[in-house]
C-alpha cells in the first residue's frame, strides 16, 4: 500500500493540497476556499507546487445521525416569553408609570425583566446550538473579543451560555434566569436598601 505517501493535488481555488495516499477516493474540505474536493489515486499524476498542507478530512458518509432539533414549540415559549417581557415593560414604564410608587415599581421588575432574560437566552442558545449542529461550532475567540471590549459586564452576560455545552436551550434559559435573579436582588439591595 502507499503508506505514509503523500498525494498532492489542486483544489478549486487553485491551492495545492496534500493527502495521506491511502486516503484516494475520499472527500475533503479545502481550507481555503471550503469546497469539497476528492483526493485523487496515487498512481494519478501529480500536479507540483507549492504544498499548502494536509487537508481536513470530511467525515466518512456513515457518520452518526445529527442531533434532532429542538422542538418549534421551544423556540415557540422563547417568543412568547420575549414578548410578554417586552410588552409588560411597555405598559409598566410607558403608560402606567406614573400610578407606581418606586416600591411597587421594583416589585414588578420581575414581571417583565426574567420573561425577556428567558426568551432572548433561550433563542440566542438555540442559534448557537445550530451553528455547533452544523458544524460551524461556538468561536471562543469571539467571547474573549467581547469580554476584552466591553469587560466584565459582557462576561456577566456571556456567563450563562456556558451551559451551551449541556446541549439544551432551555437548560441555558434557566442558568440565565438564575443568574440575572441574583444580580438583580445584588443591585436592589445595593441601589435600594430601604425597600
Amino acid at each position: 500500500m502507499d503508506q505514509g505517501r503523500q498525494v498532492e493535488f489542486r483544489a478549486s481555488c487553485g491551492h495545492m493540497l496534500q493527502a495521506p495516499a491511502e486516503h484516494a477516493e475520499r472527500k475533503v474540505r479545502c481550507p481555503h476556499c471550503r469546497q469539497v474536493v476528492r483526493v485523487p489515486r496515487s498512481d494519478a499524476p501529480l500536479t507540483r507546487g507549492p504544498a499548502v498542507g494536509p487537508a481536513p478530512l470530511l467525515p466518512p458518509p456513515a457518520s452518526p445521525p445529527r442531533p434532532a432539533a429542538e422542538p418549534v414549540a421551544l423556540s415557540a415559549l422563547y417568543v412568547i416569553a420575549l414578548l410578554i417581557g417586552v410588552t409588560a415593560a411597555g405598559c409598566i414604564y410607558l403608560v402606567s408609570f406614573d400610578e407606581f410608587s418606586e416600591e411597587e415599581l421594583v416589585t414588578v421588575t420581575p414581571l417583565w425583566f426574567f420573561p425577556i432574560v428567558f426568551g432572548l437566552y433561550g433563542l440566542v442558545s438555540q442559534r448557537l446550538l445550530r451553528r455547533a449542529a452544523d458544524g460551524h461550532g461556538t468561536d471562543g475567540r469571539l467571547t474573549r473579543a467581547t469580554v476584552r471590549v466591553a469587560g466584565p459586564v459582557a462576561g456577566l452576560m456571556l456567563l450563562p451560555f456556558l451551559a451551551v455545552k449541556w446541549r439544551s436551550s432551555l437548560l441555558v434559559s434557566l442558568v440565565a434566569a438564575v443568574v440575572w435573579a441574583l444580580l438583580l436582588w445584588l443591585f436592589f439591595a445595593v441601589a435600594f436598601p430601604s425597600l
